[in-house]
């Protein structure tokens, strides 16, 4: 019963956590936005039978993962989200593990409180996009090399190591964090026993040898097929050959003030990501977290046997932060990225968390256990409701998040899935977005929409298919294009042709009625 008691603020927290992740996760977002749609179909091709380790842009094991779901649960908005709502749960439970691994007491409990009401993890944790499984790996990847150095046993380490060299096969922000990890081992290994240094020196590299042998496949495929690796055609980082090396200064200068600025003035400015140009975090969280930043240096901050093991801690959340906001400092389009800087949210739940520690030990200090009690969970009232009210009604209202989601595309799809058998249903693929299986990406939300009933897609060379001969047909067009209306009027002369009107159409992504 008492350890019922002391776990009760946790799963309360993990309760809470969620709550805001699963409620109406069919609904919002408001529909499958293309990248995540291509994710879907790769995953229902997995399958099938059929799964890769790499798909044509992104590693495969979140695909691979959906498709057990899939296989399990069937095909859907929901089940498409599910696991990363679950992966961001977990990635709470993982904060609250690193943090007592640290020796960071009641900051464990308030940093995994407080990511688990954050509108930018809630946000990525419904997303359905690949990177919630990120933050969710480096954590606990990162508790188990704290508790595996600290006597926790071999089988931690090369767990930990196992995961941490699993998000090789996630997402490329991951290529960053091995950086973080030498600080923190010098500082977590500085001072002891020489035995005690050889055991950790043992253990260090049972982690190392575990990541690596999980991250080997992944590794050798970007031996063999290096565009995966760098993506030659995609000018994401300062690192492409198309970019000039004269510009990457100016670059890496714009883009280190606007990361500075992203947790607190201007944030992403993608409504995928995030309440365009909000910052990422919340007033409350954002002034905690830069206490926390001051206070993780101090000694007296640690609290009990900790008190003089402020290094690690420090070296760890401190350089977790500063490595992981790299793939930020080094893009070269949309920054601040909600995305691709996820991976420093359990640096900075920890960190917020630390913070509401030091503030809740002054108040106890003043007023006793009860005022400082009061304060945390004031604290957690507040932020969870200013973030479900942020992303269910003000977020989730806004139409210019449906616009973002790809949302005309799916509303497209639903009038071509409601036709009789005997209208052809054909889908014009003129779209601008990176080929994906021969097409651009953009018809890759078609292809999840009709998962059931997928429309004929026609190509530049696919005109003939257009020539209907006198029968019914709903013709979509990725891009409204004048030219290929003309092309359609050209080959069935004579044959009424019509935009389709509906809630959710666009007149940029048209829908047209023939025969």
């Amino acid at each position: 019963m008492d350890r019922l008691r002391r776990l009760l603020p946790f799963i309360i927290v993990l309760a809470t956590a969620t709550l805001l992740r699963f409620y109406d996760l069919s609904g919002l977002p408001p529909a499958c936005y293309r990248d995540v749609a291509l994710t879907a179909t790769d995953a229902l091709r997995a399958a099938a039978g059929h799964p890769r380790l790499h798909y044509t842009y992104d590693e495969g094991l979140y695909s691979n993962l959906l498709a057990i779901v899939f296989l399990l649960l069937g095909a859907s908005d929901w089940t498409v989200r599910a696991p990363g709502a679950l992966f961001g749960v977990l990635t709470c439970w993982g904060v609250y593990r690193l943090g007592r691994a640290l020796g960071r007491g009641p900051a464990s409990l308030y940093g995994a409180a407080l990511l688990a009401v954050s509108f930018w993890h809630v946000l990525l944790s419904r997303s359905g996009f690949r990177a919630v499984l990120l933050p969710c790996l480096l954590v606990h990847s990162a508790a188990l090399l704290v508790e595996g150095l600290r006597g926790g046993g071999k089988w931690r380490l090369a767990l930990g190591g196992a995961l941490f060299g699993l998000g090789v096969h996630v997402y490329p922000s991951i290529r960053f964090a091995p950086l973080f990890l030498p600080a923190y081992l010098l500082a977590e290994t500085r001072g002891g026993a020489a035995g005690d240094r050889h055991k950790a020196v043992g253990g260090v590299l049972l982690f190392a040898g575990a990541a690596l042998a999980v991250a080997a496949p992944m590794l050798l495929h970007y031996l063999h097929h290096p565009e995966h690796f760098t993506y030659p055609r995609r000018v994401l980082s300062v690192f492409s050959p198309k970019v000039a090396t004269s510009d990457v200064p100016a670059y890496i200068e714009r883009n280190l003030g606007s990361t500075l600025l992203m947790f607190h003035v201007r944030g992403d400015q993608n409504w995928r990501h995030n309440l365009s140009g909000a910052p990422m975090l919340d007033p409350l969280t954002g002034a905690l977290f830069l206490l926390g930043l001051v206070l993780v240096f101090r000694k007296d901050a640690a609290g009990g046997d900790q008190a003089g093991r402020t290094a690690p801690a420090a070296a760890l959340l401190v350089g977790w932060l500063v490595v992981m906001l790299l793939p930020n400092v080094l893009s070269v389009e949309g920054v601040p990225h909600g995305l691709r800087s996820c991976g420093v949210l359990p640096a900075v739940a920890l960190l917020g968390g630390i913070g509401l520690a030091g503030v809740s030990r002054r108040v106890r200090g003043r007023s006793g256990g009860r005022a400082a009690a009061a304060l945390a969970v004031t604290a957690f009232l507040f932020i969870g409701v200013w973030t479900a009210t942020r992303y269910f009604i003000v977020w989730g209202g806004e139409p210019l998040v449906a616009r973002d989601h790809d949302g005309a595309f799916r509303a497209a799809s639903r009038v071509l899935l409601a036709a009789p058998d005997d209208v052809d249903r054909l889908l014009v693929a003129n779209g601008s977005g990176f080929p994906a299986y021969g097409y651009p990406v953009e018809a890759q939300v078609y292809l999840w929409e009709m998962r059931d009933r997928p429309p004929a897609i026609l190509g530049p060379r696919d005109a003939a298919r257009m020539v209907l001969g006198g029968r019914p047909a709903l013709i979509a067009l990725i891009a409204k294009d004048e030219g290929i209306v003309q092309i359609i009027r050209e080959l069935n002369p004579g044959a009424p042709l019509s935009q389709v009107r509906g809630e959710g159409l666009s007149d940029d992504s048209p829908v047209y009625r023939v025969n």
